[in-house]
């Protein structure tokens, strides 16, 4: 099964993308972005999710709070003040990893083989860790992304 680490914000898209990689890959960790909503909601939202399908075994670890050169500006008025408002979900049963995820790229790429990088938010995480570890570009295996609009989503 293909190992993965899974960056994201999540809102409701994102929620899927996480459904979804858990049933079919071999999820490492999830690391988090300011994004669709602010870093604390995208963690938050990530950890319930992973609740909620049963996988609180995956390891969330919060990354960057909002772009590097920009302000952040989320996307209350698709997924609300939440970042994923709609379903009401328990609080999460654990809290998010300490480690910064930029951190746990860098050292999860650098020591596991194979490894892809999936990234479905912004790419701030995924621009420090090259930026810290340029080695990176050559041990991941690949790097999946998705790509938004220039104007709107």
């Amino acid at each position: 099964m293909q190992k993965v680490i899974l960056d994201c914000d999540p809102g409701h898209d994102d929620a899927m993308a996480i459904m979804l990689a858990c049933k079919h890959l071999d999820v490492l960790g999830v690391t988090t972005v300011g994004g669709n909503g602010y870093l604390k909601n995208t963690t938050r939202n990530a950890l319930q999710v992973l609740d909620m399908i049963g996988r609180s075994d995956i390891k969330v670890y919060p990354g960057h709070a909002g772009p590097c050169t920009a302000p952040l500006v989320i996307a209350d008025n698709v997924h609300g003040e939440s970042g994923m408002d709609g379903p009401q979900l328990p609080p999460p049963s654990k809290p998010a990893e300490s480690k910064h995820g930029v951190d746990f790229i860098v050292e999860t790429v650098m020591s596991t083989d194979d490894v892809v990088l999936v990234a479905t938010g912004p790419l701030t995480n995924i621009a420090s860790a090259l930026n810290k570890e340029p080695e990176i570009a050559k041990r991941a295996k690949g790097l999946y992304i998705m790509g938004g609009g220039a104007y709107c989503g």
